[in-house]
């Protein structure tokens, strides 16, 4: 094996590690919420995602060291095809799980733009059964591929998927297959790329639902762009305006709502972004792989997939974090973002969706809302203040941020025990 592969496998083990972290770590901030934590489906969906990521990174992270040990091509392999089967199991849950989470992800950003679907209603009708299918699909894929005996060690001994052992055996009359070369290992890898492109073309159809709905909306407001984000506009309440001023101000109102919602859009975006970046270039590799004979994987496509797919840990913290450090950077300007960032971290907490914060009344019925507005025309700037609310809980995060400004580095581990000890007395 050439240094540039040994090289990139190092890296591929280093990456996988601090995506494993980025994972926990946002299971940490959900957890440190007891309340709120795991309250809301978006909250639930990134937890299971966190989940799903830890266990792909596992995978990632010890199949070369898992495989086993008579593979002439594996660099770190002290394993027996016992513990590659075990770890491939890990990987193929992980892989199946992330990528049915993230459509449902971006499913229920759509239900909540589109269809003004409440959380309530979401985790009722659709969560519970959505949750129930798409684990039973991932656990029933890893299972089948475990008890078929179809899980082997890749190339360079890098991983432990489903393929026949040795590699490409099944493509060339002069090696014999030792494992895997059965029709259930072919029906499990096609039924694993089939899901993956399912994926892709589901994250498609979803967001271009989604947009479509946002621009279409956004198309029907006559305010000018320079009066959206307004506040001030807003405050139609006093008993002075007259009804063109009030009819302004709903205007104004529902246009800083769509803003919001476009905000919701960008980060549904990011996370089919990132899942593209991540898990796209592996599917790539797996269809050319099945359907067009290649036997061993490119040196530059293997750097590539090593550098970018282990990461979907970090792309996620970072979109999960993003509303928090965008609403602290606006409170702290002349602070660098990636401190902001790591004491929304340590802090833990929750961290919204802004698609749930888009309306704080959401959860209420319309006509509710209707009523008060009608009955409080003398108060009815609380009203809009409720609509308008981009009410982001950064109260421990700007406790921390100012100790931590006038205080020594070492301090930090001070933070995440000091936060943990007041959720334990509260």
């Amino acid at each position: 094996m050439s240094a540039s592969l040994k090289a990139a496998q190092i890296i591929r083990c280093i990456n996988a590690g601090i995506s494993c972290l980025a994972s926990t770590f946002i299971m940490f901030m959900i957890l440190t919420e007891p309340e709120k934590g795991l309250a809301s489906p978006y909250s639930r969906i990134i937890f299971a995602m966190s989940i799903s990521d830890i266990l792909f990174s596992c995978g990632l992270f010890f199949s070369p060291f898992m495989s086993p040990k008579d593979n002439p091509d594996a660099l770190f392999a002290i394993g027996t095809t016992g513990s590659c089967e075990a770890i491939g199991f890990i990987f193929i849950l992980g892989y199946i799980s992330i990528m049915f989470f993230t459509v449902f992800l971006t499913y229920y950003f759509m239900r909540r733009i589109k269809y003004k679907v409440t959380p309530q209603n979401f985790a009722k009708k659709e969560e519970n059964y959505f949750r129930v299918v798409l684990c039973f699909i991932a656990l029933f894929m890893a299972i089948s591929n475990l008890a078929t005996g179809s899980i082997n060690s890749q190339a360079y001994g890098s991983l432990c998927v489903p393929q026949p052992y040795p590699e490409g055996c099944d493509k060339s009359p002069e090696m014999t297959c030792e494992r895997g070369d059965g029709k259930l290992t072919k029906i499990w890898n096609v039924f694993g790329i089939f899901f993956g492109v399912s994926s892709f073309i589901g994250l498609i159809v979803i967001l271009a639902l989604t947009v479509h709905h946002v621009y279409k909306e956004e198309r029907t407001f006559t305010l000018p762009a320079r009066e959206i984000g307004n506040t001030n506009r807003c405050r139609i309440g006093n008993a002075d305006r007259n009804d063109l001023q009030r009819q302004e101000g709903i205007e104004c109102a529902t246009q800083n709502q769509m803003l919001l919602t476009k905000q919701a859009l960008h980060q549904s975006l990011l996370y089919i972004l990132a899942f593209c970046v991540v898990y796209l270039p592996i599917l790539i590799a797996n269809i050319q792989k099945k359907f067009f004979n290649e036997i061993k994987e490119p040196e530059w496509r293997f750097w590539f997939i090593s550098l970018l797919s282990p990461l979907g840990g970090v792309f996620n913290i970072l979109i999960y974090t993003r509303p928090k450090v965008m609403k602290m950077k606006e409170s702290y300007p002349n602070t660098h973002v990636f401190r902001i960032f790591l004491v929304i971290v340590l802090t833990g907490g929750e961290i919204p969706s802004i698609a749930d914060l888009r309306v704080k009344q959401s959860d209420e019925n319309d006509q509710q809302n209707n009523d008060r507005f009608n009955e409080e025309e003398g108060n009815s700037q609380d009203f809009f203040d409720d609509m308008l609310s981009y009410d982001l809980d950064i109260s421990d995060a700007s406790n921390a941020l100012d100790e931590f400004n006038n205080s020594s580095s070492f301090s930090w581990f001070s933070m995440i025990f000091g936060h943990l000890s007041y959720e334990s007395n509260e």
